[in-house]
């Protein structure tokens, strides 16, 4: 498998280069490749760090981006993962010999694989993942609560921190006493300066023939009842517009899935809900090419302060293809409804949904909010925009 993920292409040796820490692979973390073409753009070589992802994905390819696997991490004893962080912890150490001008790292493990690792380079610390240190969670996860406990210890260390929101960020600052407040570079995608791509072939063999013109929503992501699913399919239902159709990717073969598919059939839902399992990223693009709405929903849990400060890399995913949104007003989902480019329900019951869809319906059948998602994305919302404060250090070399 670690063969299969590594795309090697030609670096100049006059590039600086860049490695890129994960443990999650890009394909799973869209915000890591949409930071590697926006700094491939701007000049330099990327090489990224990574393990197999945890499902079997297309390989990305790109001149001037390395990706490179050091096999396997998911699904495998503890002792086999020590051996493996041992064995991606060495070649972090090779690359970083080999002419690396800095290091970004997106996780606790990471970063503190490129504070070992490193010698006079700066290493930036995006921290996309809230990685506290929970006493009752160390017997069950006992290397991913230490690393946290470390990294915590250890982020005054980076030549700069950030966060995908505010909200984050500030927790981030008060968590650690610092005397800074992290920069927040949010989850947008990369937007190329010019889009030639057309998928209505793919979207001919995944759309069949009779919604080809009606208004599509598209929601894309896990199927779980913390993205509040089933309320969505019980909300579409109830609207019965023969004009519109819904689609949902990430469908699985287990009781929550099988449950919603039964209800959708129930409703005479099948005619116009079209269910997906796991599609690639060519078939996601045509999706969103297709779809007019995107939905990103979420449920709020009082006693769990991270579901509070979500910050989903799906409406960066959607507004770059000018998607409307449908979501759950959260502090970081608020920005876009001030935007006048998504409608949100305070929570995600049934009869909320039902309203906005019907709210997103009237809107996108007009169109006009196109114009006002170019704008936010081309001035503030897309990954060339966010990641200034990580370029701006860079160019300082």
């Amino acid at each position: 498998m670690a063969s299969k993920n590594v795309a090697l292409q030609s670096i100049t040796m006059t590039q600086k280069k860049v490695l890129f820490l994960t443990l999650v692979h890009p394909v799973f973390l869209p915000p890591v490749w949409a930071m590697a073409q926006v700094l491939k753009d701007e000049g330099y070589a990327i090489h990224i760090l990574t393990f197999d992802p945890h499902l079997e994905s297309e390989i990305f390819e790109t001149d001037g981006v390395v990706l490179e696997s050091v096999g396997k991490h998911h699904g495998i004893g503890l002792l086999q993962r020590l051996t493996i962080r041992r064995k991606y912890t060495a070649r972090a150490k090779q690359i970083v010999s080999e002419n690396t001008t800095a290091i970004i790292s997106f996780c606790a493990f990471s970063y503190l694989c490129g504070l070992k690792v490193r010698n006079q380079q700066p290493i930036v610390y995006h921290a996309l993942e809230m990685a506290d240190f929970i006493w009752s969670s160390l017997p069950r996860s006992p290397l991913s609560q230490i690393n946290n406990f470390l990294a915590l210890q250890k982020v005054h260390r980076a030549s700069l921190v950030s966060t995908p929101s505010a909200q984050r960020s500030a927790w981030l600052a008060g968590r650690c006493k610092l005397s800074f407040l992290p920069e927040t570079v949010q989850n947008t995608n990369y937007v190329p300066s010019v889009v030639t791509t057309n998928y209505s072939e793919i979207i001919k063999k995944l759309v069949p023939e009779q919604h080809l013109n009606k208004t599509a929503l598209l929601y894309m992501g896990s199927v779980n009842p913390l993205n509040c699913v089933a309320e969505l399919v019980e909300a579409f239902c109830k609207i019965k517009n023969e004009q519109t159709v819904l689609l949902i990717a990430g469908m699985k073969d287990n009781k929550y899935c099988n449950e919603i598919k039964q209800y959708a059939a129930s409703q005479g839902g099948t005619n116009c809900i079209l269910f997906y399992p796991y599609i690639t990223g060519v078939e996601k693009e045509a999706l969103q090419q297709y779809a007019s709405i995107g939905i990103s929903l979420t449920k709020e849990n009082k006693a769990d302060i991270e579901s509070k400060m979500t910050a989903p890399n799906k409406a960066g995913e959607y507004l770059a293809k000018k998607l409307y949104l449908i979501g759950t007003e959260t502090e970081y989902m608020r920005q876009f409804k001030f935007s006048g480019v998504a409608s949100l329900v305070s929570s995600p019951t049934t009869e909320n949904i039902t309203t906005a869809i019907n709210e997103s319906l009237t809107i996108a059948t007009s169109g006009h909010y196109k114009n006002k998602i170019e704008d936010m994305v081309n001035s503030t919302y897309s990954m060339q925009q966010q990641m200034k404060p990580i370029t701006n250090l860079l160019k300082q070399l």
